[in-house]
C-alpha cells in the first residue's frame, strides 16, 4: 500500500540529506520507515552509517508519519519538523554498507505541536538502536 507513495511529498528533506527509503507502515499510533545503506550516503563512514545518520534516519521516519497524516489524513501542507529532544539512546552497533534498517517509531504522548515518540531500530530481527525523542512540528514546509 505504501510502496506507490513519494516520499519525497512526506518530507521537507530534499536529496542527498534523504534517509528514507520506503514507508512501510502507518497507523494513528505507529510507523515504520526502511533504509538501505548504500556508500554514496552523507552519513556513511568507513562502510557503516554514523550515529547522526542512524538519528537523522529515526527523525526522518518521524517526518513520514507526520507527513502521511498531514497529506493523506488532514490533507494540509506538510510541516516542517525539529528534533527538540534525544533521550536514552542505545546505540548497540552501526548497520554497515548494504544493511537494510527498519525503523518503527510509537507515539508515546502528543501535546499541542510536540509529539514524543519511542523508536526501535532493526536489521531484521536484530534491534540494533533504541531511543527516544521529543519532535516538534513548526510552521507549513515551502513548496520549491
Amino acid at each position: 500500500m505504501f510502496t506507490n507513495i513519494n516520499l519525497l511529498e512526506l518530507l521537507p528533506q530534499r536529496p542527498p540529506f534523504v534517509m528514507v527509503d520506503c514507508l512501510t507502515d502507518y497507523n494513528e499510533t505507529q510507523s515504520s520507515c526502511s533504509l538501505t545503506v548504500r556508500p554514496d550516503n552523507v552519513f556513511c563512514d568507513d562502510g557503516r552509517l554514523a550515529s547522526a545518520g542512524l538519528i537523522e534516519h529515526i527523525a526522518q521516519t518521524c517526518a513520514a508519519r507526520l507527513g502521511y497524516y498531514n497529506k493523506y489524513v488532514v490533507k494540509t501542507g506538510i510541516r516542517l519538523g525539529f528534533i527538540g529532544e534525544v533521550k536514552d539512546l542505545d546505540i548497540v552497533r552501526l548497520p554497515r554498507e548494504g544493511e537494510t534498517i527498519e525503523t518503527t517509531v510509537t507515539v508515546v504522548q502528543e501535546i499541542f505541536d510536540v509529539t514524543l515518540v519511542k523508536a526501535v531500530v532493526r536489521v531484521g530481527e536484530e534491534t540494533i538502536a533504541t531511543t527516544n525523542l521529543k519532535i516538534a512540528q513548526g510552521e507549513e514546509a515551502k513548496e520549491g
